[in-house]
């Protein structure tokens, strides 16, 4: 028979079950549901002091950006890889030069296509407008940003627009704002409204003072992460300290391997007080015997009785190639660029490979041209623009459409036949397939045109073929008279 106990325990658990039963799941305490739609902050037990993430605050000028400027411009100036991957960056992003095609005044045209060919555009006189844009896109990458100083002089013609390129270094962090309630973030004043009031820049780096430069005045190439951001990271932040081991990991084991290269013999002896003493020194002052400093290939060397020879023999560094393998690839990632680009390793790398790896590389360079740099030389061709029509003293309603330079071909015969699979089915328009190439389309028209008429003038027949459209050039004859004319029908007598 139960016992008191045993029945008010039973009671009490029918009482539970039957609260339980009426009760939505999702409300009872210590649910199995609602412990997994807890959310847990990150942990690392593995690591010294664990894993703790500051806040998710963004800065407007990372307190940490000159440190790390510095050491991201130290590795891009002395690392190889580093300065591997700043060139690869810059070359496909600009190139040759993000060109603008003027169309609709052939005045404008002209004059911006002299003056962006010229060295007139650059304020010191070296570099013409392509070559400007080269260099503040590396230094884009390799700094985290760049300033151009848009200027106009009067000259004998008129007015004349130059740029100039600011190292980032130059922007003046301590300058004072220029207007009350205005906060300078390491060299960007900005209103409180959070829009960009303009430069503190230092001429040279060797100046203390700066000036102030307006915003409309100045183009600001910075890659930005997020809002409010003022001041750009360098390219390859999140891997810095990685490239750096990596270089070091490199010298370490360069010099191990030039220790293990060195040959090195010990003369051993069962009777120590009979040892003629160190090498180089006679062991016999009777025998006049003197035993060699240096082992030559081919030496025979007579030992005495009870004497050995002994090499020593390092231990080999095994792992170096698969860790400066991985280390080279979180430094490429970091980058941004492919693994093959940074450390020429194509031992392993074929079409299909070397394909993949280049469309997402393109993906990341074309939105960084569609965001970052063509923003950039847009402001500029705008302020061509203003300079032209105050000289010209008219208005001009030209269009302007930015060309970037085309890529190369891994398989060229397949990406031919894509592309005029595309062509016909018109999923693709000629235009768009010759800005791919790097080329301006109205340009190339008038390039064809001009072949087809010299072909036609040489007597040669000249052949285009765009799928749908063909266009044909036959070469001129001269008239040698209708044989069939009719001799009563004075129209076609002479």
């Amino acid at each position: 028979m139960a016992s008191k106990r045993q029945r008010r325990n039973a009671a009490a658990q029918r009482h539970q079950s039957a609260s339980t039963a009426s009760t939505p799941t999702s409300q009872v305490k210590g649910s199995p549901r609602l412990r997994q739609r807890a959310y847990r902050p990150p942990k690392d037990t593995t690591s010294p002091g664990g894993w703790t993430p500051t806040t998710a605050q963004q800065e407007y000028a990372p307190g940490a950006l000159p440190r790390i400027r510095s050491a991201a411009r130290d590795l891009a100036q002395n690392n190889p890889y580093a300065s591997r991957a700043i060139s690869v960056l810059t070359a496909h992003a600009v190139g040759t030069g993000i060109r603008a095609s003027v169309r609709g005044d052939d005045e404008f045209e002209q004059a911006f296509e002299a003056w962006a060919g010229s060295t007139e555009a650059d304020r010191e006189g070296r570099l013409t407008l392509y070559g400007i844009q080269n260099l503040a896109a590396r230094v884009m990458f390799e700094a985290g940003d760049a300033l151009i100083i848009l200027r106009e002089k009067r000259t004998s013609t008129g007015l004349t627009l130059t740029l100039q390129v600011i190292d980032p270094e130059q922007l003046d962090p301590g300058a004072a704002p220029r207007e009350p309630g205005n906060k300078n973030f390491q060299g960007v004043e900005v209103y409180p409204s959070g829009q960009i009031h303009g430069y503190h820049v230092r001429l040279r780096l060797d100046d203390s003072r700066s000036v102030f430069i307006p915003r409309r005045d100045a183009v600001h190439l910075v890659e930005l992460l997020y809002p409010g951001q003022m001041r750009g990271i360098p390219r390859g932040a999140q891997a810095l300290a990685r490239a750096n081991s990596v270089d070091q990991f490199m010298s370490t084991a360069l010099a191990r391997a030039k220790v293990e290269a060195c040959l090195t013999a010990f003369v051993t002896t069962d009777h120590p007080d009979d040892a003629g003493g160190l090498l180089g020194e006679p062991g016999d002052p009777d025998s006049g015997f003197l035993p060699p400093e240096r082992l030559e290939p081919g030496l025979i060397v007579p030992l005495a009785p009870g004497e050995d020879v002994k090499v020593a023999q390092p231990p080999s560094s095994g792992g170096m190639a698969d860790y400066v393998k991985i280390g080279l690839q979180s430094v490429a990632v970091a980058y941004g660029v492919t693994y093959d680009a940074i450390s020429g390793d194509l031992e392993k790398v074929n079409f299909s490979s070397q394909k993949a790896g280049r469309l997402e590389f393109n993906r990341g360079i074309d939105s960084l041209r569609a965001h970052t740099i063509f923003p950039a030389v847009r402001r500029i061709v705008d302020r061509f623009r203003e300079v032209f029509e105050a000289n010209a003293a008219r208005a001009t309603d030209a269009t302007v459409t930015l060309v970037a330079p085309g890529r190369e071909s891994v398989e060229p015969l397949k990406d031919a036949q894509t592309l005029s699979l595309d062509l016909q089915m018109g999923v693709k328009t000629w235009a768009q397939a010759v800005r791919e190439r790097g080329h301006d389309p109205d340009d190339q028209i008038r390039e064809l045109a001009d072949i087809a008429e010299k072909f036609k003038a040489a007597g040669m027949s000249f052949r285009l073929d765009l799928g749908p459209v063909q266009i044909t050039a036959e070469p001129e004859h001269e008239d040698e008279g209708d044989t069939d004319a009719d001799p009563d029908d004075p129209d076609t007598t002479a």
